[in-house]
């Protein structure tokens, strides 16, 4: 898509919503249909949530690794403390640490 097209529309759509007239009455002001101004309206909604799809689909969570000598390693997640002794399962540490983090 021409980026020049979208970057009218993106002025044009700005324009509109700060007008704070109607569509008809704003249309009829432009020379444009309401058609138009409805399917440019559309794609920049559409484009934004995805914008915000691909903004939240990566979300790192704050660990906080401690040791003493001769004692387990332990995990703070928020409120969460978890001891890892050697020998420990990694892809049960995963499950548990996924679990915590959306209550954290």
């Amino acid at each position: 898509m021409d980026t020049n097209l979208q970057a009218l529309w993106s002025e044009r759509i700005e324009a509109y919503q700060s007008s704070g007239l109607t569509m008809k009455a704003w249309c009829a002001e432009q020379n444009l249909t309401i058609h138009q101004l409805k399917y440019w309206l559309y794609k920049a909604q559409r484009q934004g949530r995805k914008q915000d799809r691909t903004a939240s689909a990566t979300t790192f969570r704050p660990v906080t690794i401690s040791s003493q000598a001769a004692a387990p390693h332990s995990l703070q997640i928020g409120a969460a403390r978890i001891e890892v002794r050697s020998g420990f399962e990694p892809e049960l540490l995963r499950y548990v640490v996924a679990a915590l983090s959306p209550l954290c």
